[in-house]
């Protein structure tokens, strides 16, 4: 395009659109087909229930932004970076809501007919393709690869490409050969370079390859022949984006933290518009690993909503489901469309409005779920509930086994325990913001990545072993090699369950290192960490947790936060104990600042250290929910002793067996170590 944005006059009046081709048909078509919501289908939506609630949060929007002047790097909003603002970064926050801007009230033009959507869409689009007005469609981070496509490459291109085909009957033949001209010069010819230099992200099965390929493959779909390409980038990125569905576990585990789980969106948006590309047929979405990683993230969402805080991540973030809509609404299943609806928060995304069918029945986990499970691929978490109560569920321990992907931390062998609906024994996830060395050898010098931020054992001060990090360089790497991998798991729901680690492929210096997890339910937790390393050296032992803690120097100390409380015990059996610690972590300089050179904040989260000396070590750690402000676990006739409101528990350890036991319930757990 080039030269200045277009100017409208925005009138408010109804227009009709031109007879034309199939257009729309991407996530909404025209013409009733089975299977499909076209425009007629979607209006009747709109007349009750979510539906409706949905579709007036996007026109109440889209309403605010009359007159309003179009997004550009340069904007400073709400939840927007303020230094990608000052740079002109066209950054992930800005590319997306210019994104939605177009693709709102570009529905709301279906819907209404109303010319004011029209000129909305279309003033956001100029700008877009405008070079004088927005900068390259490539993050400035980015530049450092030298390819001429990126992340936000693929995000506008899909954006752009969809707002098009919605747009269309709305469109004269310049306006369309003049977005299709746009497109082309920002998103399609920079994708095709770069593909022709073999880039990095079209090999690493991570949010970068399907973002770009399966962006510029949506793009493709949605212009049809308008473009001599479209047909290239479809064929292209199906072959790829089904390759990428291998990165998916046996049971739907992601292969990255659970916080970037959610890039799971991009494959539904793309297969989801494939189906429509298709005219119906076979639905991906209704087929593993859709389904099954709709569970596997029911399992990995705690009370009150927000995902286990493994890995790279941002604790508390609320799980997103609008992309799983369309999972649930493709497989009818009913304890996904529950989940979907208890989660769903305030939005105006238009596809949420398309994926949303409120014709799938609702179910709650209840007798269809079991209380704990152990996944077996990728990070292979694992989940024990006292209960499904989706606020305020009595104890949750959940860890992990393996490494993950990408955006992996040191962190094989984790242990969390949440109360009633409180964090308590704690992951820390990311720092306030990446460091410019976050993804490369660096990494472990922030903690939040190291072993240090976590609740695992740490030998001589060494990090666990971990891959190579070097953004941009392809490796082979076998994760299982440097992982955890599971000697036993129990789960009964009566009673509870029990998990046990081998973690000595994650440690340098080491025989053997072993971890049982023990949950009896409803509120004890109990973990036995064992080993034996090849010389004598420190060995250390960390629980982070919520707020400050002052272990005493036989190891007892209290968490408390928000009304619920955990009482805790640190045992040393084996090896020589040095002291039990309060420590709270800080950043380092250099380590000590984000990509754009800002502060990173130093939160000091508290942990309890446990420092041990000696080759040979074994450790208990003890952990009861609620009991009285006065109880704590006593030692009693060589068992640990706690007095809580289900009863008295009694946990023993000999040689063989660990035994936890509620003698007021006779429940029994019993594990061979």
């Amino acid at each position: 395009m080039g030269g200045s944005i277009a100017a409208f006059e925005l009138l408010g009046k109804q227009v009709r659109p031109s007879e034309s081709s199939r257009h729309p048909h991407i996530f909404i078509t025209r013409e009733s087909v089975e299977g499909l919501r076209s425009v007629a289908n979607v209006k009747s939506s709109i007349q009750e229930g979510i539906s409706r609630d949905i579709w007036e949060r996007i026109k109440t929007e889209c309403d605010s932004e009359r007159g309003v002047p179009p997004l550009t790097a340069r904007s400073l909003f709400e939840g927007r970076y303020e230094a990608a603002a000052r740079q002109n970064n066209p950054d992930y926050t800005v590319c997306n809501a210019a994104g939605q801007r177009m693709l709102r009230n570009a529905l709301a033009l279906l819907i209404t007919e109303d010319e004011i959507y029209r000129e909305i869409a279309l003033r956001q689009m100029w700008a877009l393709l405008d070079d004088s007005v927005w900068p390259d469609w490539i993050d400035q981070a980015h530049l450092r690869f030298d390819h001429p496509a990126d992340l936000r490459t693929g995000m506008l291109s899909q954006d752009v490409g969809i707002a098009y085909d919605w747009l269309y009957p709305y469109l004269n033949r310049a306006e369309r050969e003049q977005i299709i001209d746009g497109l082309d010069r920002r998103g399609i010819q920079p994708f095709l370079t770069s593909m022709a230099q073999d880039p990095w992200w079209a090999h690493d099965l991570n949010n970068w390859y399907t973002v770009i390929i399966g962006g510029l493959g949506i793009a493709g779909m949605a212009v049809g022949d308008a473009h001599p390409r479209s047909e290239d980038l479809v064929d292209l990125s199906l072959s790829k984006m089904k390759a990428y569905l291998s990165i998916y576990g046996r049971r739907g585990e992601f292969n990255e933290s659970v916080a970037y789980s959610n890039a799971t969106r991009i494959p539904v948006a793309y297969f989801q518009a494939y189906y429509y590309h298709r005219s119906g047929g076979e639905n991906f979405l209704a087929k593993r690993p859709f389904p099954q990683t709709g569970e596997w993230t029911i399992y990995s969402t705690l009370p009150p909503g927000r995902y286990a805080a493994f890995g790279d991540g941002w604790v508390g973030a609320a799980p997103e489901v609008e992309f799983m809509t369309a999972i649930a609404s493709a497989s009818r299943h009913p304890v996904l469309q529950a989940f979907c609806m208890r989660h769903l928060k305030a939005s105006s995304n238009p596809f949420l409005l398309l994926w949303y069918d409120p014709g799938i029945p609702r179910s709650g986990p209840e007798g269809r779920l079991p209380l704990g499970k152990a996944y077996r691929d990728n990070g292979a978490q694992i989940f024990s509930r006292s209960d499904w109560d989706a606020e305020k569920a009595a104890m949750i321990v959940y860890g992990k086994a393996k490494r993950d992907h990408n955006h992996a931390h040191n962190d094989v062998g984790q242990v969390c325990i949440d109360t009633m609906g409180q964090r308590m024994i704690v992951d820390l996830g990311s720092p306030s913001a990446y460091p410019p060395d976050f993804f490369d050898e660096n990494r472990w010098r922030y903690y939040n990545a190291s072993t240090l931020g976590h609740n695992v054992p740490m030998f001589g001060g060494r990090e666990q072993r971990s891959p190579s990090h070097k953004r941009g360089v392809k490796s082979e790497i076998d994760f299982s090699a440097l992982s955890g991998r599971f000697l036993q798991t129990k789960f009964d729901d009566p009673i509870g369950g029990y998990w046990q680690l081998d973690l000595s492929a994650a440690y340098d210096g080491v025989k053997s290192v072993k971890r049982t997890v023990v949950h009896l339910l409803p509120g004890i937790a109990v973990v036995l960490d064992e080993g034996e390393l090849e010389k004598v050296e420190e060995i250390s032992l960390r629980w982070h947790t919520i707020e400050a803690a002052n272990p005493t120097a036989s190891g007892s100390f209290r968490v408390e936060s928000a009304g619920a409380s955990l009482a805790c015990q640190v045992v040393v059996y084996d090896g020589k104990l040095r002291s039990h610690k309060p420590r709270r972590h800080r950043y380092e300089p250099p380590f000590d600042k984000d990509r754009s050179g800002d502060m990173l904040e130093q939160r000091r989260e508290p942990y309890v250290d446990t420092r041990i000396d000696g080759y040979r070590y074994r450790a208990l750690s003890l952990f009861a929910s609620g009991p009285s402000a006065n109880a704590s676990w006593k030692e009693s006739d060589g068992a640990w002793v706690i007095d809580c409101e289900e009863g008295r528990i009694n946990v023993r350890l000999d040689e063989r067996t660990l035994s936890v036991d509620n003698e007021s319930l006779l429940r029994t757990l019993r594990v061979q170590v």
